[in-house]
């Protein structure tokens, strides 16, 4: 036979009902003192003297009446709040149980695993309706975030097959003998501009996949060894510049996921880079419990509350597609690390600090 529920007040208002009356129960004994002592006092004593025969002595009846009464109200209050007291901190305890258990299964939940944890049962209404409701919530997001995963690997690769197919249609047409000159720009520039939309493709595909938790689970990283790892591939892409390393510390591992460390020290060499003077320099500097890239530039401070937002550029003469810095505030959030900007002395620096 199923369980008949209740609601929340109801059953709140019964336990108060039940230790009411149970604390009124036990002090039955002292109602009978009063009543004893103070009510009946002076009927009690009218009735021995009678019996005795002596004259009938002067009585105090009122006083003793209101005495009572005001300690009958002490009496009643005072189990009152006890009834309150304890209904407010055991009973609702015990009530609300089941409330504590739905938030617990609540925070092991992980979108990324599709799985719907199971909601504990309730005797309480408001819960059941509240599981009931969640697991339904549950239950569409998994949905959702399956479709949108779907969507956008297969959009990653639906767009990167005909960007690769027209990239080798140009090489073979920039092959081709009976080409003029000004053919040869053109083809030139579009090999450009494919390249570029591939590489835009590569990085809304990894901003998707870092704002859905796609990736795998992290581990622990050495931040000086990627960078050192790194250094050769930072120097191919410096064009000129002087790059400057300061470590002062010989390691420092974070808990990260590689892949995504790498993407984030390259996105900010490479705005360094974009963003530098002619002849000017790059310094990477790794701390305790920091990392940070600076370069010169005689551009002045930028916007500090937009350099991180998707397409912000400075002019419309920078190149690259204004995705690089989101990147790393993307891979920052991913992580819970803090990334921030400042310009000192004619240089731009971003310093993250991992936390």
């Amino acid at each position: 036979m199923k369980k008949r529920k209740t609601g929340l007040l109801g059953n709140m208002l019964a336990w108060f009902a039940g230790c009411m009356a149970a604390f009124m129960l036990l002090a039955t004994p002292l109602f009978y003192w009063l009543t004893k002592s103070f009510y009946a006092e002076d009927l009690i004593e009218v009735i021995e003297t009678v019996r005795s025969g002596k004259p009938i002595p002067r009585l105090d009846l009122e006083e003793d009446i209101i005495q009572g009464v005001m300690i009958q109200f002490g009496i009643i209050a005072v189990l009152l709040c006890l009834a309150v007291m304890l209904t407010v901190c055991l009973i609702s305890r015990r009530t609300w149980r089941p409330f504590y258990n739905t938030l617990e299964s609540l925070e092991n939940f992980r979108l990324e695993k599709g799985v719907v944890p199971t909601l504990p049962e309730s005797g309480i209404k408001e819960f059941s309706y509240l599981n009931t409701a969640l697991t339904r919530f549950m239950k569409s997001c998994i949905s959702s975030f399956r479709m949108q995963k779907e969507f956008t690997e297969n959009a990653s690769h639906e767009l990167q097959t005909p960007l690769a197919v027209f990239k080798s249609k140009l090489e073979l047409l920039s092959q081709l003998p009976e080409i003029t000159e000004r053919q040869a720009a053109i083809i030139q520039d579009l090999d450009m501009t494919n390249n570029r939309m591939s590489k835009l493709n590569r990085n809304l595909l990894l901003l998707a996949k870092m704002e859905n938790n796609q990736f795998d689970g992290t581990g622990i990283v050495d931040v000086a060894a990627v960078v050192k790892s790194l250094l050769p591939y930072l120097e191919s892409l410096s064009e000129g510049l002087t790059l400057h390393t300061y470590f002062m510390t010989k390691t420092l591992p974070v808990r990260a996921n590689r892949p995504l460390m790498e993407s984030m020290i390259s996105n900010l060499v490479v705005n360094s880079v974009r963003h530098n003077k002619a002849g000017g320099e790059i310094m990477i500097s790794i701390a305790d419990n920091r990392f940070s890239v600076a370069n010169t530039s005689d551009d002045g401070a930028l916007d500090g509350d937009r350099i991180f937002s998707r397409f912000y550029r400075i002019t419309q003469d920078t190149e690259g597609c204004g995705l690089g810095l989101s990147i790393v505030k993307a891979v920052c959030d991913y992580h819970g690390w803090h990334v921030s900007y400042a310009y000192r002395g004619g240089r731009h620096e971003f310093t993250v600090m991992f936390t």
